[in-house]
Parts: structure tokens; sequence; C-alpha cells
């Protein structure tokens, strides 16, 4: 039988790195009889405030037991087995059809002693599998730390320093067995910026208790770690409704995070539904955050429907309402500029409508100048009208001179001396005679 070429390759790729992979394997079952991991200790790794309460040893110890350990399904030597398997799972990966790999691969897991789960894991990293079979490789990864967590950690600690890998294992371990899953990554270091060992707990506590999750990083100093694993638990949040995301917003005590969470969760909640969403903020109760908020829905909701994203800005409390006639001004705006002129006159004259005065000059200025310049004016700063009209009409001299020339002219008593200087042309000065 000829064999393909693909899985000539694949093949000969796993036997280099077998024998690094059954060192490794033979390491890791040393462990299964080591201290687990949750006795390690870090001054300076990063502590869980009101995480779970750690799983007493007694009690892993009859999980444990309790676990059906399964045995290989393959014959002779340790080095035979994993080569059996290894070949075997090389045919797997080559099965075209998606939904039948995944049948033999839930077959080939099943047939794996726990044994050998080590040298499997670490041939498939070696052999280069993982970033084209990631839906297999977290199957293997999920499935050991099923059987055998605190051995799977081990490895992973010691063997393991990709990120991803990482928070997928611990992730698995914690939608269940929260408790468990902090007493073993407690005091585990991460070389990089972000510690994957706790933003992996934390997104997998957040699969049934979000709110629990948010606690556990509650007393954690604010930084990478903290952010990724608070959007880690995003998702969550957001399938459980705009009621329930402002719920869990409120409880994010710092300030500067809460609103930059309310940021990532407002686009979400927003594509998802932007009533619901404009009415999650107007139940806030933090005016920063509100306002970081309603910049993003306003735009979504605007896009959506426009006439009912004008009328929600108009009822928004003084404060916040300037930063939601940014995204409604950009869209009414290129509908009708005229209207939005006069809609951002209705809103009022305070400075802190320059965001929104702005974004409507941007949009108005290439297509509609002349409506542009009438209301440059109405920006509370001399050097943005400087700047605006300077712009608008550059660009309108050339795309129009004589029709940008005239209209300066026309208004030379309301422009700045340098703008207006800049846009009229010079005038040739006569030679003298001599």
């Amino acid at each position: 039988m000829k064999i393909p070429v693909r899985k000539t390759l694949i093949v000969t790729s796993w036997l280099l790195a077998l024998g690094i992979g059954l060192l490794i394997g033979r390491q890791s079952s040393a462990k299964q009889n080591a201290p687990n991991p949750q006795n390690h200790a870090a001054s300076d790794s990063p502590r869980l405030a009101n995480a779970p309460a750690p799983a007493s040893d007694q009690s892993l110890a009859s999980r444990n037991s309790s676990r059906n350990i399964t045995s290989s399904q393959y014959s002779g030597t340790e080095k035979e087995r994993q080569n059996q398997a290894m070949v075997k799972l090389s045919d797997i990966l080559n099965t075209s059809n998606r939904v039948e790999r995944t049948r033999q691969m839930l077959a080939f897991i099943d047939q794996i002693g726990d044994d050998d789960m080590a040298g499997i894991i670490s041939g498939f990293q070696e052999a280069g599998w993982v970033d084209f079979n990631r839906s297999e490789y977290s199957m293997l990864i999920s499935t050991w730390m099923n059987r055998d967590p605190f051995t799977a950690i081990s490895f992973l600690d010691e063997n393991e320093a990709d990120g991803w890998t990482r928070k997928l294992a611990v992730s698995a371990w914690a939608s269940e067995h929260p408790e468990a899953a902090a007493n073993a990554i407690n005091g585990l270091e991460d070389e990089g910026k972000v510690n994957d060992w706790v933003v992996g707990l934390i997104e997998g506590m957040a699969r049934n208790d979000p709110e629990g999750a948010l606690r556990t990083l509650s007393g954690m100093p604010n930084g990478d770690t903290k952010w990724q694993a608070i959007r880690g638990i995003l998702p969550e949040v957001v399938i459980r409704g705009s009621e329930f995301a402002g719920e869990w917003l409120e409880k994010i005590e710092e300030p500067k995070l809460q609103r930059d969470t309310a940021k990532r969760l407002a686009q979400t909640l927003a594509n998802r539904d932007p009533e619901a969403a404009s009415e999650w903020i107007n139940n806030m109760t933090s005016a920063e955050t509100r306002q970081e908020a309603s910049q993003v829905v306003s735009e979504i909701y605007a896009e959506q429907d426009l006439d009912a994203a004008m009328a929600w800005t108009e009822n928004l409390p003084l404060d916040t309402l300037p930063e939601a006639a940014e995204g409604v001004a950009k869209h009414l705006t290129r509908e009708d500029p005229a209207t939005a002129a006069q809609w951002l006159l209705k809103l009022g004259d305070t400075p802190d409508l320059d965001g929104a005065r702005i974004r409507f000059l941007r949009e108005a200025g290439p297509n509609s100048p002349e409506i542009a310049l009438e209301h440059v004016h109405t920006l509370s700063r001399a050097n943005d009208q400087e700047r605006y009209y300077n712009e608008i009409l550059r660009r309108w001299k050339k795309n129009n001179s004589d029709e940008a020339i005239a209209w300066a002219n026309a208004n030379a008593s309301s422009l700045p001396p340098k703008v207006l200087k800049s846009i009229l042309p010079k005038v040739k000065k006569e030679k003298k005679k001599k």
C-alpha cells in the first residue's frame, strides 16, 4: 500500500520527536507520586482574592479514587505503545471528513492509558501538529485534565510555555471544579506579561459563574493579567443579556477598568440589540462609564435606526448627551448634512458638543463644504475654528477653485486672517519702471 506523502511527513516528524516525548512522558508519570503543584510557593505571583476555598486532600483523593482510570488498549513496552498510538493518530489527522475525524478521535482517546498521555501530548507538539489540529489537541488536553489534572498541570508547568495550552487546560478543569483548579495553580508563575494560568482559571469559572469569576479577581493588582482575565469573562456576560451585564459591570470597583470593560461590552451588546444596549446605558450609575459606553452604542444604534438613536440621545443626561451625539452626528451627516447641522444646534451650545461638531465637519466637509463652513464658528476654541476653516477651504479650492475663492471673499470678515490669506490668490506686485 502506498503511503500518502503528507502522512509520511507526519509520521517521520513524530518519530524524530519521540525520544524527547518518551523522556518527558516518563518524567511526568513519575510526578504522580510527587507533591501536587498547589504546594508551590511564589511570593510575587498574583494572588486571587475571594477565590473558591481549595479542595481538601481528602476530597481530591476521593474524587481521584472514584475516577475510572483508562488503561491503554495498545500493547507492548512503553515505547511500542507510544509508537502504535502516534501512528494511529497520524491516520486520524489525515482523515478529510471532519465529522468522521472527530468520531475516530473520540475512539482513540478511549484507547489511551493515563500513563501514555504525557508522551502523546509532547509528541503531538513536537510533530508540529498543534497549529493545524487545534480541535484534536484540545480534546487530548481536556481528556488529560479530566483524568489526571495534577499530573497534567505539573507537566505543562515544566514543559509547556505556550499560553494558549495553559489556558485551555485550566479552563477545562475550572469549569467543573473551580476550587481544585484554583488550588492547583496557586503560586504558579508565567514568564510573560500575562499569567495564563490565572486567565484560564477565570475563563473556566465564568462559564457557570461570571460573578464569582469577577469576585476572584477583585483583590488582584490592575495589570495585563487582570484585564485579560476580565475579557475572558465577557462572552459569558453578554449571553446573559444587557440587564445582567449592567449588574455585573457595577461590581468592577476600579473606575478605569470599569470604563474600559464597558466600552468592550457596549460593542457586543449594541451589535446584538442596540435598543437594549441603550437602556443598559441609561441605568448606569457612573457618569464616566456611561459616557465611554454611549459613544460606542450611539454609532451602532444610529447605523441601524437613526431616528431612534436621535431620540435616545436627546433624552440622555447632559453629562452623557455630548458623547452619544458623536455617533449620531456622523451617520446623520452622511444622510443629510443640513439636517445634521440643525440638529446639533438644537442640542445646545455647550463646548462639550465640540466632539460631535467635529464629526459633522469631517463628514460634511468633503461633499458639502459650504454647509460645513457655515457651522465651523460653532466650535468653542479659536484654534479648532482656524484648523477646520483651513482644511475645508483648501480641499474645496483643490476641487473647485472658483467656488472656494468666491465663498472666502464673501465671508472674509468672519474668517481668520491666516486662513483668508492662504485661500485668496496672491496679488502680483507691479515691477517698477526704470
